[in-house]
């Protein structure tokens, strides 16, 4: 260990990852839909990232809100190294890269920095030490302006339980290698493996470790690095969350994984009268998290929850514009929730997915749209956030991506697709329009590179020009998992690829400013 990591992994960087409910645009989202007055969004904000790891969230931040003042925090250099380069490349003036502890941050003097609209932590909070928590809350009671919201997410014992003490022999059998960290999780698997077949009792006693190991298995070793083998890793409850940051005067709101508002399709209809009775908002949260043996919480905090007229929440909602976000809508309508994938009643949901489809759609425009037209508001409310959490349609931002967005978006997309080129892998094209990102394949962010870079919508150039730059950062055309060795099929392969982006794609990505 480097010494001052304070025992987090820091051998090997982090995964250059996006989180969509980092966001302005999905928090002031969430925020109207738990009756709560966001901060206004079509005004300049401040934004802060704690722990920010390579930075992707905050330059997509920077990016699609100019006039934002955005600063992202880390204390490991390689990360706040890895975003400045890319905001470099980017032209990106409006983010400040900090390489300081959570300890340093709350030291600083009170002018140093702004008063923030938003401050967000992800993957933090479970992975650090009971001090560096108490900075953290430090820094969002000294930091957070009143309104402001706080947004954290973090492991729940609720769900990790049974993980405690695997992980822990998997440290200690990482601490006890000479290898980098993630090289060692080949070898962490496979001694697990040989555990499991010398019918270790441990595995039978905990059956339902079996899918979760297999999910972390197909997970990037230095994703597993980060996750399960730093000094400290603490699945928490929900109540010593909320204590900590009712102390610096912030009140949960509600989640930021919009499913879990919805009781209906988040608690097993034998638990709701449970949690109805519950009064208590930390008991109510903690039969939640029981109920769906939770294991991950994205949990919304506000400094301050005066109520919000009703007549000001229904105009803040209706002035909302969803856009569709391309995923593909033919067939059943399926969410994601805390219950496993449910699917929507087609008569509700298909209405509104062909006028998303169609173009921008405000909400005030859906609640015209049968059935709606005929039901309780809330009802609306509810499909829109089943809509929104199941990536089907993403608030749009309140000057429909600028001008000067929409350059810097531009930029940014450059930026990540010549990275690309170089051998990284960001699969995500920034959307000016929604203030998000959209997960894509890595080559299609090198074919918008290309034509955002001049070039044509000619197949066979950019189909040149896409081979050329898979060459350049050693990746080669890929068929089931392997790679391509004859070089006329890859060449079709990258011409189909190529193909599909301008005739398919081309048309979602200009209605969302990602092309001009």
């Amino acid at each position: 260990m480097a010494g001052w990591d304070d025992g987090y992994v820091t051998d090997v960087v982090y995964t250059s990852s996006f989180y969509r409910e980092t966001t302005p645009a999905w928090l002031a989202m969430s925020s109207l839909l738990l009756g709560h007055r966001p901060p206004d969004l079509a005004q300049p904000f401040a934004y802060a990232d704690l722990g920010c790891g390579n930075g992707v969230s905050a330059l997509i931040v920077a990016a699609t809100s100019p006039k934002a003042e955005v600063h992202a925090f880390d204390f490991n250099p390689a990360h706040i190294e890895f975003g400045r380069d890319l905001a470099a490349r980017a032209g990106l003036t409006n983010i400040h890269f900090h390489e300081a502890s959570f300890a340093q941050i709350a030291a600083m003097s009170a002018d140093s920095l702004p008063a923030f609209d938003f401050i967000v932590s992800h993957g933090v909070w479970s992975w650090i030490s009971p001090e560096n928590r108490r900075a953290l809350t430090d820094i969002v009671g000294q930091r957070l302006r009143a309104g402001g919201l706080a947004y954290l997410s973090y492991n729940v014992t609720t769900g990790w339980a049974s993980m405690v003490p695997l992980r822990a022999l998997m440290r200690m059998m990482a601490e006890a290698s000479p290898e980098r960290t993630d090289l060692t999780v080949p070898a962490l698997w496979t001694m697990l493996d040989r555990l499991k077949e010398g019918n270790a009792a441990f595995f039978a006693a905990h059956p339902a470790l079996e899918s979760r190991l297999e999910t972390l298995r197909k997970q990037d070793p230095r994703y597993i690095a980060h996750e399960l083998l730093n000094a400290d890793w603490h699945p928490v409850m929900f109540a010593d969350v909320a204590d900590a940051m009712a102390s610096v005067k912030c009140r949960y709101i509600g989640s930021a994984t919009l499913a879990e508002n919805i009781d209906a399709v988040s608690v097993r209809p034998g638990l709701q009268p449970l949690l109805a009775e519950a009064h208590d908002q930390r008991l109510r949260e903690t039969l939640r998290d029981f109920g769906s043996a939770q294991g991950f919480r994205r949990d919304l905090y506000r400094r301050g929850t005066p109520p919000l007229p009703m007549s000001e929440h229904m105009r803040l909602i209706e002035n909302v514009v969803l856009h569709w976000t391309g995923q593909p809508t033919a067939g059943d309508v399926v969410f994601a929730t805390p219950l496993g994938d449910m699917t929507g009643n087609a008569d509700a949901y298909r209405p509104l997915l062909n006028a998303l489809e169609a173009g921008p759609l405000p909400i005030a425009q859906a609640a015209t749209i049968a059935p709606f037209s005929s039901r309780p508001p809330v009802e609306l409310l509810q499909a829109v956030a089943l809509l929104i959490s199941g990536g089907y349609a993403h608030p749009g931002l309140p000057d429909g991506g600028s001008a000067e967005a929409r350059r810097a978006a531009a930029a940014l997309n450059r930026a990540v697709a010549d990275a690309n080129a170089g051998g990284s892998d960001m699969a995500r094209l920034t959307s000016p329009v929604l203030g998000t990102a959209l997960g894509v394949d890595v080559t299609e962010t090198m074919v918008v590179g290309a034509l955002l870079g001049g070039q044509t919508e000619d197949v066979d150039a950019l189909t040149a020009t896409l081979e050329a730059q898979l060459r350049r950062g050693g990746r080669s055309i890929q068929k089931d998992g392997q790679p391509v060795t004859d070089p006329t099929e890859a060449t079709a392969i990258a011409k189909s690829l190529v193909r599909h982006v301008v005739e398919k794609r081309a048309p979602l990505l200009r209605q969302l400013g990602v092309l001009g």
